[in-house]
């Protein structure tokens, strides 16, 4: 590109060249198609629609292949674009076949085009109508310059294949010049690789076809071996008799190399080396048909690390790649030497453990690997401290097939990750687990639209007063066959899917528009607290989401609490604190829930603009009995009151809790031995004063 910019500064503006290109595109006698990165047309010139009979309007969005005459094989077009990927050009003859069918020989150039930092642009094809050049001595002149220029080596015969002329690049890959290949046979370019039959299929392809291109080996002048692309084409006079043979070859002993490279990559995982999925699949073929001869039990561990994105994101992917590394040789040093041990990708691995005399071998090795994870892991400049999740699935008991065993050793993962109780054999409650699960992802998708949410309201009462001083508003489902799906249930399907976001939009508007009813009718009605998810907060409308939602339901700000929970947002924490700020100073009250039962970052929470903290339930379980649990909710109290916070104690289920939190001074309570989530109507008839003379009004 500079080369062309100080050529644009000599002969003038890029705009007074352009008429020129535009010339020498229009007049140019060989047809030229260029295509989009994607291969399909953009733009032909008319030597194209000449060649072709196809106009441009005809061809413009569809791709090369609508010129195919199908006298290649599909290798050739593999091999054509593995060139192009490769090197970035290819060119040879190729048939190819008009608008009106006839079937031509034409001589194809394709360019990759890209631009200055290397992103592929589009492609360039210009091709020559061969027919056009019946004789071999105009096809010799046509070609002249392209033969002794061209980087394919080029060999002319004559009809008794004694080899009238080489160009540079043949000397060039075989060693041999011109006058030592001259009155010659290529036979001395024989490798002694390929039998009598290989070349009688080479001379039948050129009898029947007039042409033959394909792999082979053959021998330098100083006698090493080495392998060529190779298309023969035999050319005839105008009355058909044959006249000479062409053969032009591309030595290809780089690409073989790299096609040697790009099966190793097709079959080993580049960063740990470990058998890949393709290769396992093989293997563990081979492996379960062996079992089924020999009668011998199989396990398959499926190892998820867990938090691993957390790595990667926080310490950059260097660090992460040196994990993945360590876990590899980690895993290879817990089984024996005919055990196999793959990378599926991302931070998932197989062990595949062979000829098991006892089910529960497989858990002893995966509580095996789990010890070794407890070790640290070298991260450069941290040491860094990682679990795992693994499901065991076993052959023959959960599977005879590659398939059944690596998705049942995955739903056994899953599980294991979820329950957190360590390594988890697979069994069919957790298949029938999964296909519920499958199910509510796929129904939830609906339910909003089909009306099956619905929003429940839990009062919060002042502990000293008994006054409703505000209540929380809770998602519901309920599902026209299978009844009420708990929210433990559907809304960690929601998070995993991205559905919260639509969910969570919809919950704060029903709230708001409920409250709209209430103040409308109005009743004395607190502030309704609304839960956002941690997934909500990955959009960075999230303030003007919520603020025009608000504002269309003919709500205030300050009428609506959002609850987050103490770490939803603790990858990125900084976007969090801003967005919520911005929430604040719009007039809405921010609360933390379930306070104390995760990762307490006290650093955040006083960067947090919050209005009330909510203590987690689990605190008061054991407030009365257990005095570290009554210790810690007193800290929490003190500390929410000391930063002039607003204390709701959720969960509380005794009077001896009530009791005990009045002692503490904690200001509401919210739980089912005050009063368990009730729809509006209910909350209305208990809680929500009537107007004032309504029943005077109405009559």
């Amino acid at each position: 590109m500079s080369g062309y910019s100080e050529m644009a500064g000599r002969a003038g503006s890029d705009e007074d060249l352009w008429p020129l290109y535009a010339r020498i595109y229009r007049d140019s006698q060989e047809a030229i198609m260029i295509t989009d990165r994607h291969a399909h047309i953009i733009q032909v010139n008319a030597s194209f629609s000449r060649i072709t009979g196809y106009e441009e309007r005809e061809v413009v969005g569809l791709t090369p292949s609508v010129l195919k005459s199908d006298c290649q094989p599909p290798e050739f077009y593999a091999r054509m674009w593995a060139a192009i990927h490769l090197d970035g050009k290819w060119k040879g003859e190729i048939w190819n076949r008009r608008k009106n069918g006839e079937v031509y020989p034409q001589w194809l150039s394709i360019s990759a085009v890209k631009d200055e930092e290397g992103a592929l642009q589009y492609y360039m094809a210009m091709f020559l109508d061969l027919t056009e050049y019946k004789s071999a001595a105009s096809k010799l002149r046509l070609h002249a310059q392209v033969f002794s220029h061209a980087g394919e080596g080029i060999m002319i015969t004559d009809t008794e294949l004694r080899i009238l002329s080489v160009n540079r690049a043949f000397t060039a890959v075989t060693g041999y010049t011109e006058a030592e290949a001259g009155g010659r046979t290529p036979a001395l370019l024989r490798s002694g690789r390929h039998g009598r039959d290989f070349y009688a299929r080479m001379w039948e392809s050129l009898r029947e076809h007039g042409r033959w291109q394909g792999e082979i080996w053959n021998r330098r002048k100083d006698g090493e071996l080495y392998p060529e692309f190779l298309s023969i084409t035999t050319l005839r006079d105008e009355k058909g008799n044959v006249t000479n043979y062409i053969g032009m070859f591309k030595d290809i002993t780089e690409r073989k190399q790299t096609e040697d490279k790009l099966k190793y990559l097709a079959h080993y995982d580049s960063l740990t080396g470990l058998p890949n999925r393709a290769l396992l699949q093989d293997m563990l073929q081979d492996v379960t048909d062996g079992c089924g001869r020999s009668g011998e039990r199989l396990g398959v561990l499926f190892i998820d690390l867990d938090r691993f994105k957390s790595v990667n994101d926080s310490m950059g992917h260097d660090a992460g790649d040196k994990v993945l590394r360590q876990m590899g040789e980690r895993l290879k040093r817990a089984v024996r030497a005919e055990h196999i041990v793959s990378r599926l990708g991302g931070d998932e691995f197989i062990v595949v453990l062979r000829g098991l005399k006892r089910a529960d071998e497989a858990l002893e090795t995966a509580r095996r690997v789990t010890e070794l994870l407890e070790r640290p892991f070298d991260g450069a400049d941290n040491e860094i401290y990682m679990t795992a999740s693994i499901g065991i699935s076993l052959y023959p008991d959960h599977g005879h097939d590659l398939e059944s065993l690596m998705r049942h050793a995955d739903l056994a993962m899953y599980e294991a990750k979820s329950q957190g109780t360590g390594p988890q054999v697979f069994n069919e409650g957790i298949s029938s687990a999964f296909l519920r699960k499958l199910r509510l992802e796929r129904e939830l998708r609906f339910a909003v639209e089909r009306g099956e949410l619905r929003l429940v309201y839990q009062p919060q009462v002042g502990l000293e007063s008994g006054r409703l001083e505000g209540m929380e508003s809770l998602l519901r489902w309920r599902h026209p066959e299978l009844g009420m799906i708990p929210p433990s249930e559907f809304i960690p399907i929601a998070e995993e899917t991205g559905l919260i976001r639509e969910i969570g939009e919809w919950a704060l508007g029903e709230a708001c528009r409920q409250l709209g009813v209430w103040v409308r009718e109005a009743r004395e009605v607190p502030a309704i607290a609304v839960n956002l998810s941690g997934r909500q907060f990955m959009a960075p409308d999230l303030a003007d989401t919520i603020r025009d939602i608000v504002r269309k339901a003919g709500c205030e700000p300050r009428q609506i609490v959002l609850e987050i929970t103490e770490s939803f947002g603790i990858v990125d924490m900084e976007a969090v604190i801003a967005a919520l700020r911005e929430l604040k100073s719009a007039g809405f009250r921010i609360a933390i829930d379930d306070f104390g039962k995760g990762y307490s970052a006290l650093g955040y929470l006083k960067q947090l603009p919050i209005d009330i903290l909510k203590i987690d339930k689990s605190f008061l379980t054991e407030l009365t009995t257990d005095p570290k649990s009554e210790a810690l909710t007193r800290a929490i109290i003190q500390m929410a009151q000391g930063m002039a916070l607003r204390v709701i104690a959720e969960g509380v289920e005794t009077h001896a809790q009530m009791a005990r939190l009045r002692e503490l001074r904690c200001e509401i309570a919210q739980g089912y031995y005050i009063d368990r989530p009730m729809p509006a109507g209910e909350l209305e008839a208990g809680y929500l004063k009537a107007p004032r003379a309504a029943s005077g009004e109405r009559s």
